[in-house]
C-alpha cells in the first residue's frame, strides 16, 4: 500500500430485475468501501468537502467506478481535518420507463417519479444518495465506524442509605425508593430512564438518558417574571392522537403556567423516515434541503424538479394563491399552480448573459446589459437575424399610444388579409397593404424629391440647353425610352420618387415643345387665313 493515505469508494454495477438496496458505506483501514448496488446506474457523482472551503467533485459515467484519492491536484496528502463526502446516483432508465417520464414531464406532472417507484421501475431515493465523513488525523484516516467504549460504571450506591452526612451536609434525603428530593446540585454518573415503563435494567447503549412510555414529553417551564422572557416550551416525540404522525417536534407553550402539558402549539417537527441531511445548517449559517454540504445561504437538492412553494393561504383575507418556482433540466421557470399550473415565466439552460435585463431606470434590454430605450432588442450575431416576432392564431397588431395627446396608432395584420395603420380617428385605416403588394393610401403622398433626372424646373432656366424636337424625338426613338425618364423594365423595382421628377422634367419639355408647335401653327394659320384674303381678293373682279 502507498505511504500515501488513500480511500476508495468503489461499487460494481449490476442489473436486478428488481431494486434492491443501494451502496452501503464499509470503512476498513486502507479506506472506505460500499457495498455493491444491485441496480446499474447512468452517472454517480462524487463530491469531497474538506477544510478551508475545499470541494471537489467527479462524475462518472456508466461503467466506471468512482474513485476518490484523499490526494490534493499535486498528488501531496490532504492536510488533517474533518472531510465530508456525498455519492448521488442516477438509475439507468429503460426507453418505455424514459417515454412516460419524458411526457409527465411535458405536461408538468412530476408525480410520476413517485409512481415508477411504487412500481418497481426506479429505485427508491435513499438508495440513491450517501452521505459519510471521516477525519484525517496525524495522516492517518480515522474510520468513523469506530466505537468510542462507555467507561466503567461506579460501584452504585443504596439511595436509601445515602444520609446528609455522607454527603457533605447537601441534604441529600431518599423519600421513598422511587423518590428522591435534595437541594443540592446533583450528578448522575451512569445512565439515566425515566418513564414508566422503564424496566429494571435498562438496556442503554450509548444513550445517557432514556425515556421509556407512550408519550415521551420534556417540559422547559420558565419561572422568571416579567420583563424578563418567560416562554415556556416542550420537545414532543410522536404525536399521542390516534392516526397521529410519529415525529420530534418542539411545543410553544406560552406562559400561563409552568405545569406539565402543554397546548399542541407545534412550530417544528421532523417526520420520522424523512431522507438523510434533509435539514441541514453549516457552521457558516448556510442552509441545505437534501444535502449537508450546503454551498449558498440556502442550497436544495433533489432528483426531481427542486423547487419552492409560496402559498397564500386566504388567512389573511386575500385571496388564496400559490406559485411555485422551480428549475430542471429543461428550464427554470416559475408556475401558477393556483389557476391550471400554467407556466408565465421560462428561463431555458444555457440561456446567454444579459438575455433580460432592466436597468436603473425600468428599461428593458434584451441581449444588452445598458438598454437605451424602454425596449431595446440587441443581437451581436453579426448576420442577419429577426430580432422581433409577433405571433397570433388570428389577426396580430401593436399600439402606440401616447398619453398625453390621446393618440393612438394601431397596427394590425388581420388574418392575413391586409397590413393596415390606423390613426385612431375613427374614420378607417389610413393605410392598407394586400397580400399582393397593393397598397391603398386615405390620404397624400410627400417625399423628400429625387434627382430629376434632366433637372427637374431647370428646363426654364435662363441658359438651358433645350434640345429640338427632331433631337429629343431621334434620342427617344434611339434609347426606346424618354430620354429623361429613364428604361422601365417590365416588372422591375421603381423609384417612384426619381421617376415622378424625371417624368416631370419630360412633361415640362413636351409643354415647351407644344408651346413651339403651337407659335408654329399659329403662324401657320396666318399665313393660310393671309393667302385665302389673297385668293378672294384675286378672284372678286372677275365676277
Amino acid at each position: 500500500m502507498s505511504r500515501r493515505i488513500f480511500a476508495l469508494l468503489v461499487f460494481a454495477l449490476c442489473a436486478a430485475a428488481a431494486f434492491a438496496a443501494g451502496p452501503r458505506p464499509v470503512y476498513q483501514a486502507d479506506g472506505v468501501w460500499f457495498e455493491t448496488a444491485e441496480f446499474g446506474y447512468e452517472s454517480a457523482r462524487l463530491t469531497l468537502y474538506g477544510p478551508a472551503g475545499l470541494e471537489v467533485s467527479w462524475l462518472f459515467g456508466a461503467g466506471e467506478s468512482p474513485v476518490l484519492t484523499l490526494q490534493d491536484a499535486e498528488g501531496e496528502a490532504l492536510p488533517d481535518g474533518r472531510y465530508e463526502f456525498e455519492l448521488r446516483l442516477a438509475p439507468i432508465v429503460d426507453d418505455a420507463t424514459r417515454a412516460r417520464m419524458d411526457e409527465a414531464r411535458a405536461i408538468g406532472d412530476n408525480s410520476i417519479v413517485e409512481v415508477l417507484r411504487s412500481e418497481g421501475k426506479l429505485p427508491p431515493l435513499s438508495d440513491l444518495v450517501r452521505f459519510g465523513a471521516f477525519r484525517i488525523e496525524a495522516g492517518a484516516l480515522v474510520s468513523p465506524s469506530l466505537v468510542e467504549p462507555r467507561r466503567g460504571a461506579p460501584t452504585p450506591v443504596d439511595p436509601v442509605g445515602a444520609t446528609a452526612s455522607a454527603n457533605g451536609g447537601d441534604g441529600i434525603q431518599a423519600v421513598t425508593s422511587e423518590v428522591v428530593l435534595t437541594n443540592a446540585n446533583g450528578v448522575i454518573r451512569n445512565a439515566l430512564c425515566v418513564g414508566f415503563d422503564c424496566p429494571d435494567s435498562p438496556a442503554f447503549g450509548d444513550s445517557s438518558v432514556l425515556m421509556m412510555e407512550n408519550n415521551n414529553r420534556i417540559k422547559f417551564g420558565d419561572t422568571s417574571n416579567s420583563p424578563f422572557p418567560n416562554n415556556d416550551w416542550e420537545i414532543e416525540a410522536n404525536s399521542s392522537l390516534s392516526g397521529g404522525l410519529n415525529y420530534l417536534g418542539f411545543n410553544d407553550c406560552g406562559s400561563a403556567d409552568n405545569d406539565g402539558d402543554c397546548a399542541d402549539d407545534l412550530v417544528f417537527a421532523v417526520e420520522a423516515g424523512a431522507r438523510a441531511s434533509a435539514l441541514h445548517v453549516e457552521s457558516d449559517g448556510d442552509v441545505g434541503i437534501g444535502t449537508q454540504n450546503p454551498v449558498l445561504d440556502l442550497h436544495i437538492v433533489t432528483g426531481n424538479t427542486p423547487a419552492l412553494r409560496l402559498e397564500q393561504d386566504g388567512s389573511s383575507g386575500f385571496a388564496p394563491q400559490t406559485w411555485d418556482v422551480a428549475g430542471n433540466e429543461t428550464s427554470f421557470f416559475v408556475r401558477d399552480a393556483t389557476n391550471g399550473s400554467t407556466l408565465p415565466f421560462r428561463i431555458r439552460p444555457g440561456s446567454p448573459s444579459n438575455a433580460i435585463v432592466i436597468d436603473v431606470d425600468g428599461d428593458v434590454g434584451m441581449g444588452t446589459l445598458s438598454p437605451e430605450a424602454a425596449l431595446e432588442v440587441a443581437s451581436t450575431s453579426g448576420a442577419f437575424e429577426n430580432v422581433m416576432k409577433l405571433e397570433n392564431n388570428s389577426g396580430v397588431g401593436f399600439i402606440l399610444h401616447n398619453t398625453t395627446s390621446n393618440e393612438v396608432f394601431i397596427s394590425v395584420n388581420n388574418g392575413g388579409t391586409a397590413y393596415t395603420v390606423n390613426f385612431n380617428d375613427g374614420d378607417g385605416a389610413e393605410f392598407s397593404m394586400n397580400a399582393a403588394g397593393n397598397v391603398t393610401l386615405s390620404g397624400t403622398i410627400t417625399t423628400t424629391g429625387g434627382t430629376c433626372g434632366g433637372g427637374c424646373d431647370l428646363v426654364f432656366s435662363e441658359g438651358y440647353e433645350l434640345p429640338s424636337i427632331e433631337e429629343h424625338a431621334a434620342e427617344m426613338w434611339a434609347k426606346g425610352h424618354l430620354p429623361n425618364v429613364g428604361p422601365t423594365p417590365e416588372n422591375a423595382p421603381i423609384d417612384l420618387s426619381d421617376k415622378t421628377g424625371r417624368m416631370l422634367n419630360e412633361l415640362e419639355h413636351a409643354h415647351i415643345y407644344i408651346e413651339q408647335l403651337h407659335n408654329q401653327n399659329r403662324a401657320l394659320n396666318d399665313r393660310v387665313t393671309a393667302l385665302e384674303a389673297a385668293i378672294a381678293a384675286l378672284v372678286s373682279p372677275r365676277e
